[in-house]
């Protein structure tokens, strides 16, 4: 009890310090609002409080000491509850004050209107509320609780000792500090959201946009296929109806030739049906000698003569041609597609003056290998002497460009597209930053592609040709399984140097890597075998 009469010491002391002006800061870190048994409990200022409970004793009922009932005014001008001061009267028999013992005449006192109407505001003030109860002790809650996390009086205390409680001005005190704590760690939380947040919005834009780009990209690359395969179709079937017309018209030529021929046939038939239906053999013969005697050729003369011109047309028998109509249509069509597609593949040779003396080219320029004896040739500016690698003729400041390497049966190698100002003499790092875009394969099915950070994966199966595609305006060096065009990695970057097509063979490790690097030529043929 001696804890309890400390703490209670400690709360009257604060309150006669209350006259004390406090800051606003200092107001405002003594607010918090603790919640307990599912409702927000306000604890305001001590000092506030302890000012308002100064004014309630003024308001309060001498008698009853609680708010004024139905307040009246003495002679004597002090206050008391109707109920209350009737009551005094009766228990005492005198009609007096109970503070000043003035005597009141007639019971005489007037009803407070003012003071009544004073009484109820100031009780509706929150300020004013009751401090709340223990449920379990009827007291007032007094402590807190820190295990527990809620309010407690002083026999909650006494009944769990091994409980550490706090007064609560204490622990508004001390859960302010971590409220203060944690809204400023919530502040920081939100100024990142935010900026994420704002970053993501960006990036959702840029996203909309590039798809739109992307979008129109494709349906121009496709609009240029579907025109190329309409004016393909469209020459297809004018050919087809020119030829057609043209049999069309020879044979329908053919058709009203004998349809004449069969008509005079048929005026012929009757005419010699007419005259084989004589019955008298004078007058049958008789025709014929009419005929002589005017000069004329006889009937049977006539009728040979007809029948030769009744020799029919020869008969028209050509086709349309099934070579040109019914073949491999799309076969044609894609072979003749080759040479009008942007990019096509394109044809790349190699630069021996770039070459490390151990890498040996075949004489087309399109092969390249690894061997064994060191070649003794000029170590110019642009040859590589580290690097077993050898760049392509021709370099690149514009344009879309694109080439396809065989690969097959190698165990490793690297391929792609450098700066021309790289450092070709040493070692350095293959990265884009110092100017190399590179796909490279270890160990038959390790695939990375050497950026920042490197993208490393694992083939399920051997890569047969590599296809490199370089869009120099767009930034973008694209690898893919040539086989299937299936995509393998991107490199985003600005160009503004010249760029030239890379190989490395790699070392033939004792013949196990001992195949060439090969560039496919434009007609599906690859380079020369290695001699």
């Amino acid at each position: 009890m001696e804890e309890k009469e400390k703490i209670e010491h400690q709360w009257h002391l604060m309150k006669e310090n209350s006259d004390h002006p406090i800051s606003s800061s200092s107001k405002a870190s003594l607010n918090v609002n603790v919640k307990e048994m599912g409702k927000m409990i306000t604890f305001s200022p001590p000092a506030t409080r302890a000012n308002i409970e100064e004014i309630t004793k003024d308001l309060q009922c001498r008698l009853c000491h609680n708010w004024f009932q139905k307040p009246v005014m003495l002679s004597c001008s002090h206050n008391y509850c109707k109920t209350c001061i009737e009551k005094s009267w009766k228990n005492h028999q005198k009609t007096i004050c109970p503070e000043c013992l003035t005597p009141c005449q007639n019971k005489n006192f007037v009803p407070n209107v003012v003071l009544e109407r004073l009484v109820q505001r100031i009780k509706d003030l929150p300020l004013t509320q009751g401090a709340p109860q223990c449920q379990e002790h009827g007291e007032n809650l007094k402590l807190f609780s820190k295990q527990e996390g809620k309010l407690a009086c002083f026999q909650c205390k006494d009944v769990r000792h091994s409980l550490e409680f706090m007064q609560i001005n204490e622990a508004v005190h001390v859960y302010t500090g971590k409220m203060t704590c944690h809204q400023a760690q919530v502040e920081a939380k939100l100024k990142e959201l935010q900026r994420l947040k704002y970053m993501q919005e960006e990036a959702l834009c840029a996203h909309k946009e590039k798809k739109l780009h992307l979008q129109q990209n494709i349906n121009l690359e496709f609009l240029k296929l579907h025109q190329f395969l309409h004016n393909k179709e469209k020459q297809f079937l004018t050919d087809l109806q020119e030829m057609g017309k043209k049999l069309d018209d020879e044979m329908e030529k053919n058709v009203n030739q004998l349809q004449e021929q069969c008509v005079l046939a048929k005026e012929m038939l009757v005419d010699i049906q007419v005259q084989m239906e004589q019955h008298n053999p004078f007058d049958f013969l008789g025709v014929f000698d009419d005929y002589l005697r005017r000069g004329g050729l006889c009937s049977l003369c006539s009728l040979e003569k007809g029948i030769e011109v009744l020799t029919p047309p020869e008969f028209i028998s050509k086709e349309l041609s099934l070579g040109m109509f019914k073949g491999p249509i799309q076969y044609m069509v894609w072979k003749e597609m080759q040479f009008v597609l942007v990019p096509g593949l394109s044809l790349i040779t190699l630069d021996p003056k770039t070459a490390h003396p151990n890498l040996v080219i075949s004489e087309d320029q399109t092969s390249v290998w690894h061997g064994d004896v060191k070649q003794l040739i000029p170590d110019n500016p642009e040859r590589f002497d580290s690097s077993v690698a050898v760049l392509g003729s021709e370099g690149f400041t514009k344009g879309r460009w694109y080439w396809e390497v065989v690969v097959v049966k190698k165990t490793k190698w690297t391929v792609g597209v450098v700066k021309e100002s790289i450092n070709r003499k040493g070692c350095c790092p293959l990265t884009p930053t110092d100017g190399f875009w590179l796909l490279r394969l270890r160990n038959h099915v390790e695939l990375k592609a050497l950026d920042v950070p490197s993208f490393s994966m694992v083939l399920k199966y051997s890569l047969k040709r590599v296809g490199i595609y370089l869009d120099y305006e767009g930034g973008q060096v694209t690898f893919y399984n040539a086989e299937d065009m299936n995509h393998i990695y991107t490199f985003s970057s600005t160009f503004i140097d010249k760029l030239f097509p890379y190989f490395c063979p790699c070392l033939n490790d004792a013949g196990d890597n001992i195949e060439p690097l090969s560039i496919m030529h434009p007609f599906g043929t690859t380079g020369s075998e290695k001699q």
